[in-house]
């Protein structure tokens, strides 16, 4: 139960350990970081068993790679002491002991199910507040509506866990709402969004070098296309393609990607198109493969320029990368695909949503030309719709925590 000063003991559980990248890792560091900034006691719990197979180090045969990740990211930001990581292949628990995190999960009044990662285990039955939050909108939806179960390795069933959360959030923020194709599937959806903690991201000059380019850094395709209502619904691949001939439009504003040359299922990232189309073509193991040159990358660039997995773009989820929410706190403009998002984030100056290429062009064109105003709208951007403690407050709120 929550102590009479409303503080609340929450527990987050994501991926931040079994898939290690600079990136990913913020998104889900927000969270305690911004839990713990309210004033709450908050420990971050990575429970493996929906998962058992190790993705760090390219597949290796135990979590000593997973582990040493997780662990160097939450004492960079002073959270060293709060997170457990339970290894359902050796039986072991990293961090806190197995029975400080039983305890810890037993007596917990909020838990933040991110990205639908964490197993429910009977200690969980305690809880009075679950949150399901998908970071993955109509991919997840999908999923549930096609197949009961089975939808991970381990072979749990998404519909299983669904059902053993109270309450269910997405980052489809247009979920509900006219346009927007996410199916509901009996579960009643409410939107939030990333949280950016703004103490870890403050707002830094822009790069002096001329030669600074507008960056982004994706995953070419994060898995297979999915069958929904008769449609393919795929990855960035497919969005990626619709604009690969930007540079050309915009032959003084150098445009980077960093992008795994493989991806993650289905054809490998054609480097060599890109580069012969103007991009320059970077390796995120290399310039973003921890949070501390991840926020490095972000600090060099000159903005960002991101497309949009087709799904989120199709569906008009609404969704809006934590990653541009990063660059925009960072005071980076951001032209971002949009997906329905400029409903509900401003769109216009500091942050721009485009369709075609002909908008993309034209929305990099002006941030080239103000630089410093773009800049400063921003950060402003991020301080008005992403700081961790407003997000976070309504997502108790909604949740009625």
């Amino acid at each position: 139960m929550p102590t009479t000063d409303g503080r609340l003991r929450v527990v987050v559980g994501g991926y931040l350990g079994l898939a290690p990248a600079g990136g990913l890792a913020w998104d889900y560091l927000h969270y305690p970081l911004g839990f713990a900034a309210l004033g709450h006691d908050v420990f971050y719990v990575e429970d493996t068993r929906l998962w058992p197979v190790y993705q760090a180090g390219g597949g290796g045969a135990d979590c000593a790679a997973s582990v040493a990740f997780l662990a160097g990211a939450m004492e960079g930001v002073g959270l060293g002491e709060r997170w457990a990581y339970r290894d359902e292949v050796s039986g072991r628990c990293f961090g806190m002991t197995e029975a400080h995190a039983r305890e810890v999960c037993r007596t917990a009044d909020v838990l933040v199910n991110l990205s639908c990662a964490s197993v429910l285990r009977d200690e969980h039955a305690s809880v009075p507040v679950r949150i399901l939050l998908d970071t993955d909108p109509m991919f997840t939806q999908i999923q549930y509506a096609e197949a009961g179960e089975g939808f991970t390795p381990g072979g749990s069933g998404i519909r299983e866990l669904v059902a053993g959360h109270t309450h269910h959030f997405t980052f489809g923020e247009s979920v509900g709402g006219e346009g927007c194709r996410i199916p509901a599937c009996g579960v009643e959806w409410r939107p939030t969004r990333q949280p950016i903690f703004l103490p870890e991201w403050p707002a830094v000059e822009l790069p002096a070098d001329a030669g600074a380019a507008f960056t982004t850094l994706m995953n070419w395709t994060a898995g297979r296309p999915l069958r929904h209502a008769g449609e393919s619904w795929g990855q960035k691949d497919v969005e990626f393609l619709r604009f690969a001939g930007l540079p050309r439009r915009v032959p003084g504003l150098p445009l980077a990607v960093a992008v795994g040359q493989t991806g993650g299922a289905g054809e490998p990232f054609p480097a060599e198109l890109a580069r012969s189309q103007g991009w320059r073509v970077l390796d995120p193991d290399v310039c973003a493969p921890d949070p501390a040159r991840y926020r490095a990358f972000i600090r060099a660039s000159r903005g960002e320029l991101s497309v949009a997995k087709e799904t989120y773009v199709k569906a008009g989820t609404g969704w809006f990368s934590g990653r541009s929410a990063s660059y925009l706190a960072s005071g980076r403009p951001v032209v971002a695909q949009d997906t329905g998002w400029s409903r509900h984030v401003p769109a216009g100056e500091g942050c721009f949503a485009f369709r075609t290429v002909d908008e993309a062009a034209a929305a990099l064109e002006a941030v080239a030309a103000e630089p410093a105003r773009h800049a400063r709208a921003a950060r402003r951007v991020a301080e008005e719709h992403f700081e961790s403690g407003a997000v976070l407050r309504r997502l108790l709120a909604d949740a009625g925590a």
